[in-house]
């Protein structure tokens, strides 16, 4: 009879813990598969979404090899618009920009440019797309608005990467001594990487004697 007593007893207190616990600790169960399962669900759209933007890329850059045309400018903004946060569309857009130019449309290559400008996280890839807007603004004649893109691109490397780009708008804009510096900068970085320097020594040339060196003479 004592051992009935004590089971029973032992029954009374199981079935108290679980009225006092048992249901809260299903629903953390529950919350904890949820969450388990929401999760890896929420992974496995995540890579699905990035292997179909490589495999649109992989496709736009395949027709973009044909050159211009309605396809390949579709095909492009396919893929920004299909995935505007992914670097595949920030290359689609520096891409399009250049066959923009290419075809000869510049305001069609600015908007591209600007769309990376604006929506861009990589900033090397921001830098290359003010470095190739410059370029674009300084063949339109806009050497003032060039030079205002450019030096947004501020720091040393950034320098380095852009001397000859900014040795160009320098000089359209008749600065004449920081053009020479500039391009001396190319030069130096070209020659570090065994590069031939002769058509930058040539422009840095064109521009005359150096001021600072002939009056020291």
């Amino acid at each position: 009879m004592e051992t009935d007593t004590s089971e029973r007893e032992q029954i009374d207190e199981l079935r108290k813990w679980w009225n006092a616990n048992g249901k809260s600790m299903l629903s953390g169960l529950l919350i904890g598969l949820v969450i388990l399962f929401g999760y890896r669900y929420w992974q496995s759209v995540i890579e699905s979404k990035a292997e179909s933007a490589s495999i649109n890329y992989q496709h736009f850059l395949e027709r973009a090899a044909a050159g211009p045309s309605d396809e390949v400018r579709s095909i492009g903004k396919a893929v920004i618009e299909g995935y505007p946060d992914s670097a595949y569309a920030r290359l689609t857009a520096l891409l399009l920009a250049r066959i923009e130019v290419e075809d000869k449309k510049p305001a069609e290559a600015k908007k591209q440019l600007h769309w990376i400008i604006d929506n861009g996280r990589d900033s090397e890839l921001v830098s290359v797309a003010r470095g190739r807007l410059a370029q674009i603004l300084l063949s339109e004649g806009n050497a003032e608005g060039a030079w205002d893109e450019i030096s947004k691109n501020a720091t040393a490397s950034k320098t380095e990467m852009f001397a000859e780009l900014k040795g160009d708008v320098l000089s359209a804009l008749g600065k004449r001594a920081e053009a020479r510096s500039m391009y001396s900068q190319a030069i130096t970085a070209v020659g570090a990487v065994g590069g031939d320097p002769g058509y930058l020594e040539l422009k840095r040339d064109a521009l005359g004697a150096d001021v600072t060196t002939v009056q020291t003479k």
